[in-house]
C-alpha cells in the first residue's frame, strides 16, 4: 500500500519515526536493567492495538488531494458510525486517541526511576 500524496508520505515518515523511537527507547531501557511498570505497560499495549486500527482505517484510502472535493465525494463509503462517520472520520478518532496514547507513555515510561538520583540514571 502506497500513499499517492506528500502529506501521506510526510505522516508516514512521522508515525515511523514516533513507532521506532519508542521501540529503541523502550529496548535500551530494558537492556539497562530498568523495568517497565504496570501502568506504562498497559499505555503502551492499548497504545498500540489503538495504533494498530488507526493504520487500519488510514490505508483504506477514501480521501485524495489530486481530485476534487466533487471527484473526491464519488469515493465515499457508506457511514459506519452512528450512521454518520465513515472510514476517514473514524482514522481521524483513532489517530488522536493513539497520539494521546503515545504522549501518555512518554510521561509514564520512566516512573522507575522516580528515587534513583540523576547521577545513577544510565544515559543511552
Amino acid at each position: 500500500v502506497r500513499p499517492n500524496d506528500f502529506a501521506s508520505y510526510l505522516l508516514a515518515i512521522g508515525i515511523c519515526n514516533l513507532l521506532l523511537y519508542f521501540a529503541f527507547y523502550i529496548i535500551m531501557k530494558l537492556r539497562s536493567g530498568e523495568r517497565i511498570k504496570l501502568i506504562p505497560l498497559l499505555c503502551i499495549i492499548g497504545t498500540s492495538v489503538v495504533w494498530g486500527f488507526a493504520l487500519f482505517f488510514f490505508f483504506q484510502g477514501l480521501s485524495t488531494w489530486q481530485k476534487t472535493p466533487a471527484e473526491s465525494r464519488e469515493h465515499n463509503r457508506d457511514c459506519i458510525l452512528l450512521d454518520f462517520f465513515d472510514d476517514h472520520d473514524i482514522w481521524h478518532f483513532l489517530s488522536s486517541i493513539a497520539m494521546f496514547g503515545s504522549f501518555l507513555v512518554l510521561l509514564t515510561l520512566d516512573d522507575d526511576l522516580d528515587c534513583v538520583q540523576r547521577d545513577k540514571i544510565y544515559v543511552f
